[in-house]
């Protein structure tokens, strides 16, 4: 969990989401502290309502899109609905060892993602790190509002985009509309890129 100044910490908007609760447990609060039904949640995401269920009882694990796709159907930031406590201020610093970790699968198989600045409020724009599996889970990809960018810090991934497939390198970019369907995957080694997504 991220320490804010002690300066801040008074400030801070607290809820009851930390890193000891769940992401079924914020979500399932959230949710309810807002009258909002499954139904109305599946109707606003587009997701089912049998899915959500699922992520709400801990039976499922949301990739990033779809929980941006949450987030926004409940009027909040990823990282409030990941469980990052917000502090006032124009700057938000946020040290290596203080970043907010989501993990979507298992070790090697799963999307692992880094929040690079959970406590910033009223955010137009959302920057993690991410680390992509190995192999393409499945046939599912993934699509979301706005445009996103992808910056290669280290090793090979392909991205594949509206059904072409780019390689990228360490220092490679790749910038899109993200509402077309999208995945990527690490090449050789697990890879680790920074990636931007901008609401518009």
């Amino acid at each position: 969990m991220a320490k804010a100044p002690a300066k801040a910490a008074r400030t801070a908007k607290k809820t009851p989401a930390t890193n000891a609760v769940s992401l079924a447990e914020r979500m399932s609060f959230l949710r309810k502290q807002r009258s909002i039904t499954l139904e109305a949640l599946a109707e606003k995401s587009g997701l089912t309502k049998s899915y959500l269920s699922k992520v709400e009882r801990g039976m499922s694990v949301p990739s990033i899109s779809t929980a941006m796709k949450i987030a926004e159907s409940l009027d909040l930031s990823v990282g409030q609905l990941l469980g990052e406590i917000q502090y006032e201020g124009a700057i938000s610093v946020v040290r290596h060892k203080e970043r907010l970790s989501f993990m979507r699968g298992g070790s090697g198989s799963g999307y692992n993602y880094e929040m690079l600045a959970p406590g910033k409020q009223f955010k137009t724009m959302e920057p993690f790190i991410m680390r992509p599996p190995l192999k393409f889970e499945n046939d599912r990809r993934f699509n979301h509002s706005g445009q996103e960018i992808i910056f290669v810090l280290s090793g090979r991934m392909e991205v594949e985009y509206g059904g072409s497939l780019y390689e990228l390198a360490k220092g490679d970019c790749a910038y899109f509309d993200a509402h077309v369907p999208h995945r990527s995957r690490s090449i050789g080694k697990i890879a680790e890129a920074l990636v931007i997504v901008k609401a518009t």
